[in-house]
């Protein structure tokens, strides 16, 4: 998405001292005397950007019947994100008085409308509503209260506006006026739907307050000596605890202190009808007894959590917030065998809640237990400022002193690795060497993030060059930034690498690239890992489309797609355990040079239980090589012991005996006739969790009726079979 420089700072003083950009403008009607119609609406992402126009209302009626409005030209050829932006709204800072956007539209389709707002290099991200009539006048609303507070929602010196933010087939017309800053919107003071259902299975909870399960016994909520008032109150049918006149509420359950050993997760629901934006902050405090269950008998421990509008999860108003926290975020208590006390405190001052409990869940890590994939790309090809697989070029910081974010170096799998923490933008420089990236047609980049990355959360990703002058500044600046979400291609996701490989014709705006000397990333994600940034050309000896490992009667089969193939003498499929150490398990010939589309496939009958990790090494006749990308499957284990029906039964004079052992046991699976007499022993000795299937050869027996009998551990299980010769 186009993201444009900002913050010109000589020349919004320039502005200021003569008058011309001092305050915010309010409303923006377009109207002679008023505000906008004089204004500079720089269009972008729009095929040939045709100007924005001001015309007379080609409807008056309805919402809207004044006499003057905009009309921007959408183009078929213009990107989903095409818009308009214009420096001279004047330099004012979201807050309570000013915080509800407003605009009137008048469109022929149904489809979003964005609005967003920079300051200096950071974007609040945009909003989106969508209309929902078609040839008439519409006011639609647009809540920037939950950025209020943030470094981009203030000194703002851009207004942005998406008119129709889609895809589209047919060029249209969109009109809009009266762009209104109004004070923040009146929500609920109680919330009109039940907190959301806990789904976790009954035997891995432990309850203190949920209509969802039997709940333990639980003291007071609100301690003699606390500072806050409760009451049971029913939301859709549902118990609830309101708070109000909250400053820190105590809720003990000294009698019966809860031990939560086995437990892996604490959980709340809140929701809260008060302003939640910086610097507002809820708290969440456990403290276990210890042995003695006395506090302050020597052997307590606690830990206090702290949560605002940009932790995650963020604080926020007139919703409801579920808090999933792993025990592990609560480094201070060392004990919780003897949880008696929950403290919770902050600024909301009412505050509902409900689903209280601990339970045990999968602990969502918070660092990557791999490494990013390794780049396919020959050196030669590569322009390199961070991978362990190229020389890497000088870069001056990988965070700026003017930026907003802490970098450290790490390893992940013995792979360096750049780590951002506290990130809302992060400055990446190379000008005392800027880089001449005219010969490359791609950017790529690997990040990783433990942190929400569902809408809205974005990623952003902007490439600057400095023009010959190499100066910041210097007339001769191109830019360009795009925008990532969890729609976009890649989408952004959670817990896995990510790889942006980009083709600088997606960015737009960079019309120079010889000078290229700044790198900046922003967004949501507070904590994001990076590897393997690098420009390339995008030239590899097999172009491969696509690569995919499925799980198919307990074998992985693997299928490989090329679009075209230069010297391609052949693959090298590589296996592993833990995606670090790979070893060939076979190889397949490739089809030399080619321009048509070739389609490969590989059985591996040699599958243990457990996830297992396949990549593809591609290799030349000249011993060239490069890797694909790795792909994963997971052989699941038999959660239970299990003998199956012999298939097929009867028979004659074979059949097939399955099993499932979900652990290693001793195993005997032996054959009886009627009479009780061993006939055949089929297994004898341990074997590992899994599936099996024993083929059974009959062919020296009578026909008749035999059983079967499965022997692991204490596990045993009889079924009968019929040979019928």
């Amino acid at each position: 998405m186009k993201k444009f420089k900002t913050f010109i700072f000589v020349l919004i003083l320039f502005f200021i001292s003569n008058g011309i950009l001092s305050a915010q403008s309010n409303p923006v009607n377009f109207e002679t005397g008023g505000f906008g119609a004089t204004w500079t609406w720089n269009v972008f992402e729009n095929g040939d950007n045709p100007p924005v126009q001001i015309i007379p209302n080609p409807a008056p009626a309805g919402v809207n019947t004044s006499a003057t409005v905009a009309k921007f030209t959408v183009r078929v050829a213009g990107a989903p994100w095409a818009g308009t932006i214009t420096q001279n709204q004047g330099v004012f800072t979201l807050d309570s008085t000013n915080c509800t956007i407003k605009i009137m539209v008048w469109k022929s389709v149904i489809s979003d409308v964005g609005i967003k707002f920079e300051a200096n290099l950071a974007s609040t991200g945009e909003i989106k509503v969508a209309n929902t009539l078609v040839n008439q006048w519409e006011e639609l609303t647009f809540d920037f209260s939950g950025r209020i507070g943030a470094p981009s929602s203030t000194n703002i010196d851009a207004l942005i506006v998406f008119p129709d933010f889609n895809a589209r087939t047919t060029e249209h017309i969109v009109y809009f006026d009266n762009i209104t800053f109004s004070p923040i919107l009146a929500g609920p003071t109680t919330p009109t739907v039940a907190a959301p259902t806990p789904t976790y299975p009954s035997g891995n909870v432990i309850s203190l307050f949920s209509n969802a399960y039997t709940n333990v016994l639980v003291d007071t909520w609100s301690a003699s000596w606390d500072q806050a008032d409760v009451e049971d109150v029913l939301i859709a049918g549902n118990d609830t605890k309101k708070y109000t006149n909250l400053v820190f509420a105590g809720i003990e359950f000294t009698t019966q202190p809860v031990n939560a050993t086995t437990m892996t997760h604490f959980r709340m629901d809140i929701w809260t009808p008060d302003p939640t934006a910086l610097p507002a902050v809820f708290r969440i405090k456990l403290v276990d007894f210890g042995a003695n269950g006395v506090f302050g008998g020597g052997d307590d421990t606690e830990h206090e959590l702290i949560f605002n509008a940009s932790t995650n999860p963020p604080l926020v108003t007139g919703n409801w917030l579920t808090f999933n926290i792993p025990f592990t975020a609560f480094t201070g208590l060392v004990n919780r065998g003897h949880l008696a006390q929950m403290i919770i405190s902050g600024d909301p001052n009412t505050v509902f809640v409900d689903n209280v409990l601990f339970y045990q869940g999968t602990v969502a890590p918070t660092t990557p237990t791999v490494a990013a994939p390794a780049p396919p790309y020959p050196a030669a090809q590569v322009i390199s400022l961070f991978s362990n697989s190229y020389p890497n070029v000088l870069v001056d910081t990988w965070s700026a002193s003017w930026d907003q974010a802490d970098v450290e170096d790490v390893l992940i799998a013995g792979n360096d690795t750049k780590k951002y923490t506290n990130l809302v933008f992060a400055g990446i420089e190379f000008t005392t060497q800027p880089i001449n990236a005219s010969p490359m047609t791609h950017f790529h980049m690997d990040i990783w993030t433990p942190d929400p990355t569902a809408l809205p959360a974005v990623f952003r990703i902007k490439l600057v060059d400095f023009g010959a002058n190499g100066v910041f500044g210097g007339g001769d600046d191109t830019e360009h930034e795009l925008t990532f979400n969890a729609s976009s291609t890649p989408p952004l996701v959670t817990g896995n690498w990510i790889g942006f490989d980009i083709p600088f014709s997606a960015f737009t705006g960079l019309v120079n690239r010889g000078h290229l000397a700044q790198l900046i990333i922003s967004g949501d994600p507070n904590t994001v890992f990076v590897d393997n940034v690098y420009f390339h050309t995008g030239i590899v000896p097999v172009e491969l489309t696509s690569f995919t490992a499925s799980v198919v009667d307990e074998s992985v089969v693997l299928n490989w797609t090329t679009a075209s193939e230069t010297n391609n003498q052949g693959f090298s499929i590589e296996k592993s355990s833990d995606n670090s150490e790979f070893s060939q398990v076979h190889f397949v010939s490739g089809n030399g040079t080619t321009l048509e589309t070739s389609l490969y496939t590989y059985t591996d009958n040699q599958v243990l239980p457990g996830k297992s990790y396949y990549r593809l090494k591609q290799i030349d006749f000249d011993g060239t090589f490069a890797y694909s990308p790795v792909v994963e499957v997971n052989i699941e284990l038999p959660v239970i012991y299990s003998l199956e029906q012999n298939y097929p039964n009867p028979f004659n004079p074979s059949t097939k005996i399955s099993f499932s052992l979900p652990a290693t046991s001793e195993v005997s699976l032996k054959v009886f006739n009627m009479l009780g007499q061993e006939m055949a022993t089929l297994v004898s000795g341990m074997m590992n969790a899994g599936k099996y299937d024993i083929a059974f050869d009959a062919s020296d027996f009578a026909s008749g009726n035999y059983i079967y009998v499965l022997s692991a551990g204490s596990f045993k299980s009889v079924k009968k079979m019929i040979l019928i010769k």
